[in-house]
C-alpha cells in the first residue's frame, strides 16, 4: 500500500498537478489549521505531512510522533523558511524536517526586482489614482545608476545584485555576515572575481556601511535570533534621506514600528514589503499600520508563489519524503539540526 502524505490546502492547490501525477505516493489535501491537521495525520496513519509558512505550535508534532509508532516521520516545508517549525520538538517527537532551497530563487528575485520598480515609478500610487477616476501624473525615478543596497549574500541575493546591474546598470554594494576574506576561501577565487562576476562594486561585513550609501536595500537574510529587527530605529536613520526599503526575506527582519516613523516621518521615500512580522498582516500597533502610507507597497507574501516555483517545490518535497521513507536520510535538504 502506498505511504499517505498529507499537503495542507493551500500548498496542495498551488501544484496541484504534480501532487496528482505521483505513483508511488498517495498524497491528500487538509484544510484548516494545525489541529486539524493532527486529526488526519492520526486517522490516516500518516508519517510525512507537507506543510507551508504558518506556525506549527504543539498539536501536529505529537500526533506525527504517535503515527510513527517509532518508525520516523517527516515534515517537508513547502519553501524555504523554516521558523514556523519548531525543531527542538520535531527531534523530540523522531521528526525530520526539509525545506526545498534552491526551487524559488528565481521567483523571488524576479518579484524583488518588480516591487524595486514599482517603488521607483510610483505604480500602486498611480494606479490607484487611475482608478479612482484621476489621470495624474507623479514624476519617478531611473533606477539606472542608483545605488542598490543588498543585504545578505546567498542565492537570492546574488540573483537580485546581478539582475540590478547586469540588466538595469546599477550599482551594487553587499553587506554579509561573512568577511571578504571568508568569502574568498568559501568560493575558492579572489574578491576581485566574486565581484566581477556578480556585478558588485562593494563586498563587506559592515552593514552600515551599505545602509549609508544605498538609493535601495533590499533584504535576503534568514529569520535567526541574530537578524530579529536587524533593521531596526538606529539603522533606519543611518540610511540615506529618501531611500527605499524592500523586503522579500522574512518579516522579523524589520522593526515595523520603526519603519513605520521613518516613512511617515519622511525620512525614508518608500518601502515595499512581501513578508511581515505577523502573517496576515497585522499593524503592530493601530496607529502604525502601513496599509495607510501612500510610498509604501504591500503583497501578502507571494514572492516565491509562481507556477514555476510552486512545481518546483512540490517535486523537491516529495523526492525529500521518497527518499525518507527509502531510508536515505543523508539525502535529505534537513533543515532540523
Amino acid at each position: 500500500m502506498a505511504e499517505i502524505i498529507l499537503v495542507t490546502e493551500k500548498e496542495y492547490q498551488k501544484a496541484e498537478a504534480v501532487f496528482q501525477a505521483v505513483d508511488d505516493l498517495q498524497t491528500e489535501a487538509v484544510s484548516g489549521g494545525e489541529q486539524q491537521l493532527a486529526e488526519a495525520v492520526v486517522r490516516r496513519a500518516a508519517r510525512a505531512v507537507i506543510v507551508g509558512v504558518e506556525r506549527y505550535d504543539g498539536p501536529l508534532y505529537e500526533a506525527l510522533g504517535a503515527a510513527a509508532a517509532g518508525q520516523g516521520a517527516i515534515i517537508a516545508r513547502f519553501g524555504v523558511g523554516h521558523d514556523g517549525i519548531d525543531k527542538p520538538r520535531a527531534r523530540q517527537h523522531g521528526i525530520v524536517v526539509t525545506n526545498t532551497p534552491g526551487v524559488l530563487d528565481i521567483s523571488v528575485a524576479e518579484h524583488t526586482i518588480w516591487l524595486i520598480g514599482a517603488l521607483a515609478r510610483r505604480v500602486c500610487r498611480l494606479e490607484s489614482l487611475f482608478r479612482a477616476g484621476e489621470f495624474a501624473s507623479q514624476s519617478g525615478m531611473e533606477v539606472h545608476g542608483k545605488t542598490l543596497g543588498v543585504v545578505g549574500f546567498g542565492a537570492i541575493g546574488r540573483r537580485v545584485a546581478a539582475m540590478a546591474h547586469f540588466g538595469f546598470g546599477m550599482r551594487v554594494a553587499v553587506a554579509d555576515c561573512l568577511t571578504a576574506a571568508d568569502l574568498e576561501k568559501r568560493e575558492q577565487r579572489p574578491l576581485d572575481e566574486i565581484l566581477a562576476a556578480g556585478g558588485l562594486s562593494l563586498y563587506t561585513d559592515q552593514l552600515e556601511t551599505v545602509l549609508r550609501q544605498a538609493d535601495f536595500v533590499t533584504l535576503h537574510v534568514s529569520a535567526t535570533a541574530q537578524t530579529k529587527h536587524l533593521i531596526d530605529a538606529r539603522r533606519l536613520g543611518m540610511m540615506k534621506p529618501g531611500a527605499a526599503l524592500i523586503n522579500t526575506s522574512r518579516g522579523s527582519v524589520v522593526d515595523e514600528a520603526a519603519l513605520y516613523d521613518a516613512l511617515d516621518g519622511g525620512h525614508l521615500g518608500g518601502a515595499a514589503l512581501d513578508v511581515f512580522e505577523t502573517e496576515p498582516y497585522r499593524p503592530v500597533a493601530p496607529e502604525k499600520d502601513l496599509r495607510t502610507l501612500d510610498c509604501v507597497v504591500l503583497t501578502p507574501h507571494v514572492g516565491s508563489n509562481t507556477v514555476e516555483a510552486n512545481c518546483r517545490m512540490a517535486r523537491a518535497c516529495l523526492a525529500n519524503i521518497a527518499q525518507f521513507h527509502a531510508g536515505k536520510l543523508d539525502d535529505l535538504t534537513r533543515v532540523d539540526s
